[in-house]
């Protein structure tokens, strides 16, 4: 990748990481990198073409940790405990990457890159429903409610991130344990 588009991509995850992708302009951009309009252009083509590779870029990274993860070998409970220590970490070392996706978190249906941060989102949950689903047969009370707990566990992830990285909560090794251990009680009760 060359300097100009390194640059562009970290400048853009700094201001999708403190506006709305609508919060941001190409002249924002354009201004934040000292470039032109028409080099924001070549080397993305639309504005939308440089925010799907600004999210790509550092989404794609954390979305792929994920899937190794959540591959299922008959331990649920350390699956679960592997994906939020890996989640708290990487977030923890890459807090623009989290504000970024927390605002795509929140994308209007009318916006012009919602089917582009939809379909991230569908996956990261699709990946973790995944998992729910190949452990049903050791947790029967998670059948019917698959969809719901991988809703239920990511948000728990986030919301931890959340109060660790606003000092309302500190990181510690087992931070993952306890947030897992108080998701699975639902599970298990």
């Amino acid at each position: 990748m060359n300097e100009t588009k390194t640059i562009l991509l970290q400048i853009g995850l700094k201001l999708f990481s403190q506006a709305t992708y609508e919060g941001v302009g190409v002249m924002d951009i354009a201004n934040a990198a000292s470039v032109t309009k028409p080099t924001l252009y070549h080397h993305f083509g639309s504005k939308l073409g440089f925010y799907q590779a600004v999210f790509s870029h550092y989404a794609v990274p954390f979305f792929d940790m994920i899937v190794q993860k959540a591959v299922y070998e008959r331990d649920l409970v350390h699956n679960l405990n592997e994906i939020a220590r890996a989640s708290l970490e990487f977030f923890m070392a890459n807090e623009e990457a989290y504000r970024m996706l927390e605002y795509a978190a929140n994308t209007s249906h009318h916006a012009e890159h919602h089917a582009f941060v939809q379909a991230f989102w569908d996956d990261l949950t699709g990946t973790i429903r995944a998992l729910f689903e190949s452990a049903v047969p050791q947790h029967g009370n998670l059948a019917g409610k698959t969809e719901m707990s991988a809703w239920l566990f990511i948000f728990a992830i986030r919301a931890e991130i959340c109060l660790v990285l606003k000092d309302r909560s500190r990181y510690s090794p087992d931070l993952p344990y306890k947030l897992v251990h108080q998701f699975m009680y639902g599970i298990f009760s």
